[in-house]
């Protein structure tokens, strides 16, 4: 399975150079482009009516025709782009990214998008709208931002909704894109409202104009997570001799000019043989797929060295997807769930243990159409591609409109904006899926995080979001009660009863006896979460303070190898010396810990003093990890 790559858009490009910028398409043109797609592409393509009726699409196709003399020049071609989408084969499409349509004269805006769990996040911006950086894009020309999604879906063929918001992080740039939508119309600039951490909704009139955007965050300020790092490489791996960790980065299923995959794997092999390795990461995430058979060499390597590596009881090899993992790169990552030949099987070794697959669903279907070609419309003002062959789902695998993970790990704006990767955190943990999501009236999460998967713990901080009265003065976790530290009309912070043993708990939330809320948590052995010093800051700043007890901020930075306090809260089981097991790391690497457990005089506070690794320097990402559980990550800043 294969889709377009970077040298096949350049020498597109380049032949479309000559062709005139469309400010008005002739009829004949437009009748031609109609043409190509109506009775060509279905000829060219594996099986295009594979679950498309041909009178289905006939009827889409006169519709257009009746439409042809009418539409503006954005709205023909954008239901020219729905009818190329009709079939549903995510591999079969009109390309309408930034750099394809420039010679039919769209323009994008100077902004970037990256689609988060929580929502679309603005992640680069020039100075003229450097209001939104950091903040989510929730309307486009009083348009909610579901809506948006929903008409973006007509012109992205997709099997699933991760697709879509993979390819809506370039699509939503496309001014010419929304207005032939119908989402904003024709003018030279767009409104886009924005909603900040603070709640404060803005809207910005966007044009697209020529402008460098400042992203956000800064590579200047400190460094990005690894999965972030050398998007420009198609392969990349780097060796942690202190997390025992070999990270792989696979950006695109490619041979990258001078360095072939078959020496980049010999050098991958080389540092397995030469290092100790409990953990080894395939990362998948953002690669849109090109030869799936390229990796051989790294997999039958490693293949041949399973017995050794299976010896050390820590070892797991983890397969790490996303929502922008797609074609030849998704069919590698089934891969890591396929059964192993009997020449490399290893007696006594489960598999299912040591092989996880570990992120969000793929945007792609574990099954379908691919092997790609590529195609000019007529008029020589977009291309597109369309599949060739059949491609089956493995037999190993069930087939579905996406490939889901073994252990779901969400990753949200918190996250990115504070340079951490919860994946990587859950690997290094162990993580298994997180704690089943409260239910009720009376929602419980994490004390600190705000997050359900961080965990409750027993005698930890918990808070309880609904509609309640101003009076509660009761809350019961199973039959014990909690100590309530603030009741309010639609939050309630409470410190979890120190008895409850892990497992599903009702909560009853109570005044002067009588139930007016309920809900059902699950408490952890450990819940780990660390405290956030400003919530609306995008970074997270964290509750820190530096060796001299001063808060830890950008303007009061800790000195280098210093040792800082960390609060947190979900510390769990206490050994014989009141101290609590944890992990601690500072810009994904582990630092010594001199003192974990409950905060003198502060019930359910927990305390961590850690010594900064000398290698941390800026604004890096601090997180704690205990009992399989990776905590949510805060920024610290480093001299």
């Amino acid at each position: 399975m294969k889709t377009v790559r970077t040298s096949v858009v350049t020498t597109l490009l380049c032949l479309a150079a000559s062709i005139l910028s469309a400010q008005q398409v002739s009829v004949q043109s437009r009748q031609q482009d109609l043409d190509f797609v109506s009775t060509q592409l279905p000829k060219l393509h594996a099986n295009f009516f594979f679950q498309l009726t041909s009178s289905d699409f006939n009827q889409a196709v006169q519709t257009l025709q009746g439409q042809i003399s009418a539409l503006n020049d954005q709205e023909f071609y954008i239901r020219l782009a729905a009818l190329v989408a009709l079939p549903g084969d995510p591999h079969t499409v009109l390309y309408l990214y930034p750099g394809f349509t420039s010679q039919a004269g769209y323009r994008a805006f100077p902004l970037t998008f990256k689609a988060l769990d929580d929502g679309i996040f603005v992640t680069g911006a020039p100075a003229a709208y450097s209001k939104a950086l950091g903040t989510r894009l929730i309307a486009v020309s009083g348009n909610p931002i579901d809506v948006v999604l929903q008409k973006l879906g007509t012109v992205i063929a997709h099997t699933n909704q991760e697709w879509i918001r993979s390819v809506a992080e370039q699509y939503l740039r496309q001014q010419q894109v929304l207005q032939g939508l119908d989402l904003a119309p024709v003018a030279s600039t767009t409104e886009l409202t924005f909603l900040s951490r603070a709640g404060d909704q803005f809207t910005l009139a966007v044009g697209t104009e020529s402008a460098s955007a400042v992203p956000f965050p800064s590579s200047s300020q400190g460094a990005f997570p690894e999965y972030l790092q050398q998007t420009n490489l198609y392969y990349w791996f780097t060796y942690s001799a202190d997390r025992r960790l070999l990270y792989f980065k696979y950006n695109s299923c490619d041979d990258m000019p001078g360095y072939p995959f078959s020496s980049f794997a010999a050098d991958v092999l080389k540092a397995i043989d030469s290092n100790p390795v409990d953990t080894f990461v395939f990362d998948f995430r953002g690669n849109g797929g090109g030869n799936d058979a390229l990796w051989s060499p790294l997999v039958e390597g490693i293949a041949l060295r399973l017995a050794v590596l299976a010896a050390n009881s820590s070892f797991r090899i983890y397969g790490v997807i996303d929502k922008g993992t797609f074609s030849a790169a998704l069919y590698d990552a089934m891969q890591l769930k396929s059964p192993l030949p009997p020449e490399v099987a290893v007696p006594g070794v489960d598999t299912s243990k040591l092989f996880r697959v570990i992120g969000a669903p793929t945007g792609g279907p574990t099954g379908g159409y691919g092997a790609v070609d590529n195609f000019w419309l007529p008029s020589g003002l977009f291309a597109g591609q369309y599949s060739t062959k059949a491609i089956p789902t493995p037999d190993y695998i069930q087939p579905g409109p996406a490939f889901p993970p073994d252990i779901a790990v969400p990753v949200v704006s918190s996250d990115y904006f504070a340079r951490h990767d919860p994946v990587l955190a859950a690997i290094l943990a162990r993580s298994m899926n997180p704690p089943a999501t409260p239910s009720g009236s009376a929602i419980v999460v994490n004390g600190a995080s705000f997050r359900s998967e961080d965990g409750v713990a027993a005698g930890s901080f918990a808070s309880i979001f609904g509609t309640f009265p101003k009076d509660v003065d009761q809350v019961v976790f199973g039959t014990s009660n909690a100590s309530i530290g603030y009741a309010g009309t639609s939050q309630i912070n409470v410190v979890a009863p120190a008895p409850l043993a892990p497992g599903s708990t009702t909560i009853s939330v109570r005044v002067k006896g009588t139930e007016v809320a309920k809900g059902t948590v699950t408490i952890t052995a450990g819940g780990p979460g660390i405290f956030v010093a400003v919530q609306s800051d995008p970074s997270q700043p964290g509750a820190i303070l530096n060796q001299d007890s001063s808060v830890n901020s950008a303007t009061n930075r800790a000195p280098k190898s210093s040792i800082v306090q960390v609060y947190a809260t979900g510390y769990g089981p206490l050994d014989s010396n009141n101290a609590a097991a944890v992990q601690v790391y500072i810009a994904g690497t582990p630092a010594a810990v001199q003192y974990s457990g409950p905060a003198p005089g502060y019930p359910g506070l927990w305390q961590i003093n850690a010594v900064l690794p000398a290698s941390v320097s800026g604004q890096v990402p601090l997180y704690i990890a205990t009992q399989n559980i990776a905590s949510n990550a805060v920024t610290i800043w480093v001299q």
